[in-house]
């Protein structure tokens, strides 16, 4: 199993080293940032599956980097000495993972850091699934359209101007979505040419 990446982002050295050691020790790979801007600079080169944040650190805040890393799809959890409802409203509003209370110990925050990590495989998993959803509803409408087409350039019904597009794919050992790109481009081409033809006086 591939080991798990963390990045631990705090001001506090202190802090830091000690949970760094404790989470070396149980089999997770760990690099550390002194703030946000640190992390974010890290997380664009190591790629870790979770980011552990201090809240308030000079410049910028750990809300400001979780928002960041959200759009790298790396998940957050906070650390904080702060317990009032508003820091934990606010971290659930950036999509946070989890929210430890300082000071921690190495033991007491390995069952969020396990739940936070599966989650987080939960949520790639659906974008991942999203994202082949999305490119099969684009292939769908780039063929219809195409299909389309066909049968009006062609007097075809729907299923013979498909078959038509399958059956050159196949020729030309190329996906049907391909072919539908080719005679889309041809059809601007030539309806481009057609409107810059000099017109009769």
């Amino acid at each position: 199993m591939k080991t798990k990446k963390i990045l631990l982002v705090d001001d506090d050295g202190l802090i830091l080293a000690h949970l760094s050691n404790g989470l070396k020790d149980i089999g997770y790979e760990v690099n550390l940032a002194y703030s946000g801007e640190q992390a974010l600079q890290l997380a664009n080169e190591w790629q870790p599956d979770l980011a552990i944040l201090e809240i308030c650190m000079p410049g910028q805040s750990g809300f400001e980097t979780a928002q960041s890393l959200k759009y790298m799809y790396i998940p957050s959890i906070f650390l904080s000495s702060h317990t009032d409802k508003a820091y934990v409203k606010q971290a659930v509003s950036v999509g946070a993972l989890g929210y430890l209370i300082k000071p921690v110990e190495v033991t007491g925050v390995i069952p969020t850091i396990e739940t936070a990590l599966e989650r987080a495989q939960e949520i790639r998993q659906l974008q991942d699934t999203n994202k082949r959803l999305d490119g099969a509803l684009e292939t769908g409408n780039l063929v219809n359209v195409v299909v389309g087409m066909l049968m009006e350039r062609h007097h075809l019904g729907r299923q013979e101007a498909f078959e038509l597009l399958r059956r050159k794919a196949r020729s030309d050992r190329r996906k049907v979505k391909s072919i539908a790109q080719d005679i889309l481009a041809a059809w601007d081409t030539f309806n481009q040419l057609a409107a810059e033809r000099p017109q009769k006086s």
